[in-house]
């Protein structure tokens, strides 16, 4: 599995500035199904590295999905893509090939009685690791998933980053109000960088 960076840089006079207005960096990954979940967001330094590899949990939670909600994970599991995972008795059992799932496309069949649940939020969830503070399992979208159904989740790396003061970890992100930045991973691209500039109140890519 390949490894990714993301190193986010700073003009030190601005910093001051962005503290005093309780400006924080804000990810948001990218994925095909679901609501996306703000994936980590951080004071920052002049420089910054954020590093994660291309592996990935489902998790299971009762929180609803809704725009400024924050995802409490129930229970999660590390996940492999074309496998079909059940979820029952608050925990995800062994997983089953499915034929029915492409390359990169991970599933959740939710056999959660209708008698204990009408549905759970499911959806993928990626370790980070910012400035060397590790961030295991970090909820990246979130889908309610009714009872006896199945959902399907195909994550991309590609990564929206912006500066927000009223965004926190984890929390549902219907929309997004400040100036953003869309990175691009994958292939040879794995090392990127990103420099924030005061004017724009955004990032440009290096």
């Amino acid at each position: 599995m390949p490894t990714y960076t993301l190193n986010i840089d700073f003009p030190k006079q601005d910093l001051d500035t962005l503290y005093k207005a309780g400006e924080k960096v804000t990810l948001v990954k990218q994925s095909a199904n679901g609501q996306p979940v703000a994936w980590v967001s951080f004071y920052p330094f002049e420089n910054n590295t954020v590093t994660w590899e291309e592996d990935y949990a489902l998790y299971a939670s009762t929180t609803q999905v809704q725009g400024g909600a924050t995802i409490q994970k129930m229970s999660d599991e590390m996940a492999q893509e074309q496998m079909m995972y059940s979820f029952q008795n608050g925990n995800f059992g062994t997983p089953a090939p499915s034929g029915q799932l492409s390359e990169g496309q991970y599933g959740v069949d939710n056999q959660t009685p209708l008698a204990q649940a009408s549905g759970l939020t499911f959806g993928l969830a990626q370790s980070v690791q910012v400035n060397g503070t590790a961030y295991p399992n970090k909820p990246i979208n979130a889908d309610w998933v009714p009872s006896k159904h199945v959902a399907t989740f195909i994550p991309y790396e590609t990564i929206k980053v912006f500066m927000n003061n009223n965004i926190e970890d984890g929390m549902v992100v219907t929309e997004i109000f400040s100036p953003s930045l869309t990175l691009t991973f994958g292939g040879s691209t794995t090392d990127l960088t990103a420099n924030y500039n005061a004017s724009t109140g955004s990032f440009a890519q290096a």
